[in-house]
């Protein structure tokens, strides 16, 4: 077995021995010793640790290993999974099951599971980190690759290696055993590379001259796959060789038997041309040519040499500076490359204005010229303005430049497509066709012979249009934007001040063309800073104006695309533009333009064609930085437009329909102002959950806005306040830190008008944001002033909120007597007010206080008070909260086998609903138990899955208690060294919150040093 490492920047493939000392992708384990991970998918699937298989894994595992490894180091959705494992039969658990499975890889996969490295959680997927040379189908790719680029440059001994050395990857069928759909489709697609992979390597070695030795792969090669023409062809050319004539026309009688009666059709024209040639005894040598690049048969009628002396290459010059886009570039070449075709390969390339698609795809058209020696044609269609190139007109140019005389052109476009398609038959052109409308345009401009290629740009999808590859261009990544800047303002000048260019970087959107002017702009002025270009472009009211540079303009980009849009959707496109800076849903946007949904979604996927939106996710839209920009510097427009009382009325009906499901037994009357708009209906708390996710920064965004500057309206201020109060149970669902922004705006705009009930509303927001974080300090100084102007308002239900907050800072000041105080206080006035969601919580909380306090008896009585109370009301985090608690509590008063049943319980509620938190706190207290119960095994099990789930974001409390209850467990192990390092890791934890638990930490952690000192005595 061999070891790969693929460079992509400098397309450079090692190939070494293992036994062979050299660069290797490696880990490196707890006690230092270098680790190697390779991957197998080319036979059955393993993970070896050193050339050793590493574990054993289900096949379902494998189904999650496999979909994640052949995303080459990109992440996905717990959805985009769950569909690959199990397609459209997913089972109700199938989440949970996936966490498992990634629970269980990392296992095999992580030195460290605490804090993962290779199998890295992202939102609510995973990514996994592995390198191209540790993964043998990236492997086998690159060497195709490569020997792809050896035989264009006519180094076939290389090619024949290179290719050897891929196809001995195979161990079997792809990814044996493996289940789902993902599976099945690369399983597939695997095998069709490796036959096609086959075809080439035979291919080569007749280039080669290995003639004789091919004859037997050759005849088991067509056995087993009888109806792929080109074996049969190089069978005949390879016996032909070895002196065989009768046996070469014998193979050809037998592919034209097998054809006709499996496929009812004759062999194709290159089978049959080279029996002629056979039967001729090959008189012009053809057949007897090992190594000329030349056709190894000539097709009759194909007058190819007058039709390469007057070819047209019609290609603009390459981009100098062309940076990035490695992928997109490798799958368009692999595309234009593709040897066994029966169309044309069609690759169109859409993005918005100033993305680089010409760019690209003239990299890619060079990149592949020399494929096509008839010629390369080159037409800009001009799709993009007022008045688009005439089909016509253009395939006018075209044919003359392919050599028919002008008087000799049709006079309508049908003819001269039809005339087109006839002079095209035979040849091997590639067409470039920039800038295109639509699919009406284009359609008279595609070739009918699969000789051609044609390479299209367009900003919008031409739909209809036959594609063999389709790329929607995105911006450029951090990576390859700085690699723009350095190109045209010089590697030391970037380097030397890296946060302005990344700041600049930003403020540019990622886009090509806004980059290039800037670093044009830098260029042509050394006396200045990289920061001084970003100071300039740091007010998004003046970036459009700076960037302009000569002829060239993000604006002139934009305005295309602007100048081709209806009225309804300028007004849109106007309309949104101030409301929607972190994206807008459907609905949302509907309200803003007074329009139904139908109508607006309508009016939004038209300004998505024009590239002037984009669409992220079904029903989701957000603008393009820049585009924003563009928008905001037109004419008329407004930062404030008369459509945000609208969506803030929008948002708020929306935010009152998921207050109630979130905290059921709260009347959204009695602590929320009436909606003025009829409410949605959530399909349930899951959905109510997926829509504050996805609106909370817009609904930042527009509260900020209804602060409006030191005039604010009262009537909306007091509308957007309580939009923030609907959305704060959501806890971590939303942006803590982007409400608690927009909160502190209002609640200084509430003071400056003497509205005490906005003003505290607003601190209450920012007070429950500083809890969320564990800023206790902030958090007192916020519910204190909520307090007061609550009390002055007169409004009993922020009041009672804020008793509750205070007594939660006291808990985590392990003041438990006070909490419980401040708990009582709470618990009377919610019950007064007849808040029952409100009344469990703060039972709840103040069962939490006492089982600290050492009343677990009182808190036990509790928690069954608040779990009866619950079995009728669909509330399950209230439920699951209430289970963990009794857990607790049981384990306290030494009643461990209730507990634990208590605890399995919260982790069902957990597993329906996706509790992260809730769940990483009850496999905390499952641990506690099992631990007191002299299971230390099944402890450290569950705490590791506990630190799984609560790593990211790291340095919260609940990683904090998890790594605390580790270092005790693995005390009891005998492993003190590892227990004082979880230790220390808790007391940072908790110093870094400023929480009293580090002393308990650096209590437990320095007990840990004197058993080791005592030990080494």
């Amino acid at each position: 077995m061999y070891v790969y490492q693929f460079d992509r920047r400098s397309r450079h493939l090692s190939i070494r021995n293992p036994s062979v000392q050299g660069p290797r992708l490696a880990i490196r384990n707890s006690g230092g010793v270098v680790e190697e991970l390779y991957f197998t998918l080319l036979g059955d699937v393993r993970i070896e640790r050193n050339g050793i298989p590493a574990g054993g894994n289900s096949p379902q595992q494998q189904a999650l290993l496999c979909a994640l490894l052949l995303r080459s180091g990109r992440g996905a959705g717990a959805h985009e999974l769950i569909e690959a494992i199990w397609g459209e039969e997913a089972p109700d658990s199938a989440l949970a099951n996936l966490r498992t499975y990634a629970w269980r890889l990392r296992q095999t996969l992580e030195v460290d599971r605490s804090t993962p490295r290779i199998l890295v959680s992202m939102r609510d997927g995973y990514r996994l980190d592995a390198a191209p040379g540790q993964v043998d189908v990236h492997v086998a790719e690159e060497l195709v690759v490569r020997a792809s680029e050896a035989r264009s440059e006519g180094r076939h001994e290389d090619c024949r290696l290179l290719l050897a050395e891929a196809g001995g990857l195979w161990r079997g069928q792809p990814l044996a055993g493996v289940p789902g759909p993902f599976a099945a489709q690369q399983r597939d697609r695997l095998s069709e590379l490796r036959l096609a992979l086959s075809e080439e390597r035979f291919e080569c070695d007749l280039k080669c001259g290995e003639d004789t030795k091919l004859i037997p792969d050759l005849r088991i090669f067509t056995r087993e796959h009888p109806l792929r023409e080109r074996p049969y062809g190089f069978l005949m050319q390879a016996l032909y060789r070895a002196g065989r004539q009768a046996d070469a026309l014998d193979v050809f009688g037998r592919a034209r038997q097998v054809l006709a009666e499996e496929l009812g059709v004759d062999p194709g024209p290159e089978l049959q041309a080279m029996q002629r040639l056979i039967l001729a005894g090959d008189p012009d040598g053809a057949l007897r040519a090992p190594g000329s690049s030349a056709p190894a048969v000539a097709i009759p009628g194909a007058d190819t040499a007058a039709a390469v002396r007057d070819a047209p290459k019609w290609l603009p010059s390459d981009t100098a500076d062309f940076t990035g886009r490695s992928d997109e570039l490798g799958r368009m070449c692999a595309a234009l490359s593709e040897p066994d075709r029966d169309t044309p390969p069609v690759v169109c390339v859409t993005g918005m204005g100033g993305v680089g698609k010409t760019a690209l795809a003239l990299r890619a058209a060079h990149r592949t010229k020399d494929l096509y020696p008839d010629g390369q044609l080159h037409a800009d269609l001009r799709g993009s303005e007022r008045e688009p190139a005439d089909s016509g007109a253009v395939l006018g140019t075209l044919l003359t430049a392919l050599g028919v005389p002008t008087e000799m052109l049709p006079v309508d476009t049908d003819g001269r497509a039809g005339l087109f398609r006839t002079v095209l038959d035979g040849r091997r052109v590639l067409i470039f066709l920039d800038d295109a409308r639509d699919h009406d345009q284009l359609r008279p401009l595609l070739p009918g012979s699969a000789e051609c290629a044609v390479v299209v740009t367009s900003r919008s999808q031409p739909a209809g249009l036959p594609t063999t590859l389709r790329i929607a261009l995105d911006t450029l990544d951090d990576v390859e934007a700085g690699a723009l800047l350095c190109q045209i303002v010089g590697p030391e000048r970037v380097t030397a001040e890296p946060a302005a260019a990344s700041d600049l970087v930003v403020a540019c959107g990622h886009l090509p063309l806004a980059l290039r002017i800037a670093a044009s702009r830098l260029a042509a002025r050394p006396s200045w800073k990289v920061a001084t270009m970003a100071g300039r472009l740091a007010d998004e009211h003046r970036r459009i104006g700076e960037l302009r540079s000569g002829s060239l303009a993000v604006a002139a980009a934009f305005s295309l695309s602007h100048q081709q849009l209806s009225p309804a959707e300028e007004r849109a496109f106007r309309v949104l533009a101030p409301l929607a800076r972190h994206g807008i849903g459907l609905d949302a946007a509907a309200a803003a333009l007074d329009l139904d949904r139908w109508e607006a979604e309508d009016t939004l996927e038209s300004l998505v064609d024009a590239a002037l939106l984009e669409c992220p996710s079904p029903g989701r839209y957000q603008y393009h930085a820049l585009v924003r920009s563009f928008a905001l510097d037109l004419p008329g427009a407004e930062l404030v437009p008369p459509a945000l009382a609208d969506l803030l009325d929008h948002y708020l009906s929306c935010g009152r329909a998921a207050f109630a499901l979130m905290v059921p037994g709260d009347s959204a009357d009695c602590i929320l102002q009436p909606a003025t708009v009829p409410a949605p209906g959530f399909a349930g708390l899951g959905a109510a959950r997926q829509w504050v996710a996805a609106e909370a920064e817009g609904i930042a965004h527009a509260v900020r806005l209804a602060v409006g500057g030191e005039s604010a309206d009262e009537g909306l201020l007091s509308t957007a306040i309580d939009l923030l109060v609907s959305i704060s149970p959501f806890g971590k669902d939303i942006p803590y830190g982007v409400l608690a922004a927009a909160a502190r705006e209002v609640a200084e705009a509430g003071e400056r008008c003497g509205n005490d009930r906005t003003a505290g509303r607003a601190h209450f927001v920012q007070g429950n944001a500083a809890l969320q974080d564990i800023r206790l300090a902030d958090a007192a100084r916020h519910t204190v002033a909520a307090a007061a102007a609550s009390q002055r308002a007169g409004d009993r239900v922020i009041l009672f909120q804020t008793l509750n907050d205070s007594g939660l800072t006291a808990q985590f000041q392990h003041r438990y007597q006070d909490a419980v105080a401040c708990y009582d206080q709470a618990l009377a006035l919610a019950r007064e007010l007849g808040q029952a969601s409100g009344e469990v919580t703060i039972v709840l909380n103040g069962a939490l206080a006492r089982i600290h306090d050492g009343r677990a008896v009182e808190a036990l009585e509790e928690c069954d008070w608040a779990l009866a109370k619950l079995a009728d009301v669909d509330d399950p985090a209230s439920t699951a909260y209430a289970l963990s608690l009794r857990g607790l509590a049981l384990h306290r008063i030494g009643r461990a086998g209730p507990a634990l049943d208590s605890l399995h319980a919260c982790l069902e509620v957990c597993a329906a609903v996706r509790m992260p938190r809730q769940e990483a706190k009850a496999r905390v207290r499952m641990a506690d138990v099992l631990r007191s119960s002299g299971r230390p095994e099944e402890s450290l099990e569950q705490i590791e899955r506990a630190l799984a789930l609560c790593a990211e974001p790291a340095g919260n409390r609940d990683r904090g208690l998890a790594l605390m209850t580790m270092a005790e467990v693995l005390a009891d192990l005998g492993d003190t060294a590892q227990a004082r390092v979880r230790a220390e890791e808790a007391r940072t934890v908790f110093e870094q919150l400023g929480l009293p638990d580090a002393a308990t930490a650096g209590a437990l952690a320095a007990g840990l040093r004197g058993r080791d000192r005592a030990a080494g005595a």
